[in-house]
């Protein structure tokens, strides 16, 4: 059974999708199987993984707000990527029009639960599934965090927001007590560090503080291969495996857990070139 990841900050322009790009890349560079779902409008995971045009097949409302009779009827939604183990639900500019369907289909009943019961009829089929949400706050949001197991947030020091924080967390709260779940906040991490200066340990020290454990002491450098990277629409370790950004979010991946002794063998190899 596959655990699904969501990475949710309600501000923009965090590095939230290089961060679910990326962490997916090397789980499946280890061997797992991932799905990717972009629930993001601005389609920036989907161009990423080769598809410059959402798939036209794809009925979101029927997704989101119909519970699927069997596991095929969900995997006609996902995409192949030309990436080895990693598989893509297309993301498309209807998604900003699902949200308002979403919310109607709520007066009639719990669709925030219909995306967590769709993916449970897929979970065999991955390892892995990873979800980069959109920054909007919305009951397509919601719906995200009902189906996942872990959610993460990205922050940047010129960027961020404790209202927007302290208001996930209560959502997270809300819905695990109205539909009986067991949703994690598995932390925070601080992205596009630029050094290790005073400002940053000044606000590394201040977020400690603030969040304790939720805080995780693991950061995302700031390097230019993860610019280019997003410019030229390739994954950071296709792009550049050992920047500093790569070892970073490498380092971000085994802190969580998410990779066993097997496949960091595997990924020790794509590293040095044996793969």
């Amino acid at each position: 059974m596959s655990e699904v990841i969501s990475l949710i900050n309600e501000k923009g322009g965090v590095g939230k999708s290089t961060s679910a790009i990326t962490i997916a890349q090397i789980l499946s560079i280890s061997g797992y199987k991932v799905l990717i779902i972009d629930l993001d409008p601005q389609m920036n995971t989907t161009k990423m993984y080769g598809q410059a045009e959402a798939n036209p097949d794809i009925d979101y409302e029927h997704l989101f707000c119909v519970k699927q009779k069997s596991k095929d009827a969900v995997m006609n939604y996902i995409t192949e990527t030309g990436y080895h183990n990693i598989s893509l639900l297309t993301a498309s500019r209807e998604l900003n029009s699902l949200i308002y369907k979403i919310y109607d289909k709520m007066k009639e009943t719990n669709v925030e639960l219909y995306l967590r019961y769709n993916l449970n009829l897929i979970k065999d089929e991955f390892d892995y599934i990873i979800i980069d949400n959109s920054p909007f706050k919305s009951y397509l949001t919601s719906c995200a965090m009902c189906a996942s197991d872990k959610i993460i947030t990205p922050i940047c020091v010129d960027n961020f927001s404790y209202d927007g924080l302290m208001s996930l967390f209560d959502t997270i709260e809300e819905l695990n007590d109205k539909y009986a779940l067991s949703i994690e906040f598995a932390g925070i991490f601080m992205t596009r560090v630029a050094g290790r200066t005073t400002l940053f340990k000044q606000m590394y020290e201040s977020y400690e503080n603030m969040f304790g454990d939720r805080f995780l002491p693991v950061s995302i450098r700031n390097c230019i291969a993860v610019n280019e990277s997003n410019t030229t629409f390739e994954p950071l370790l296709t792009y550049d495996k050992r920047c500093p950004a790569s070892l970073d979010y490498i380092e971000l991946v085994n802190y969580l857990g998410l990779m066993d002794n097997k496949h960091f063998r595997e990924l020790a190899k794509y590293l040095k070139g044996e793969k």
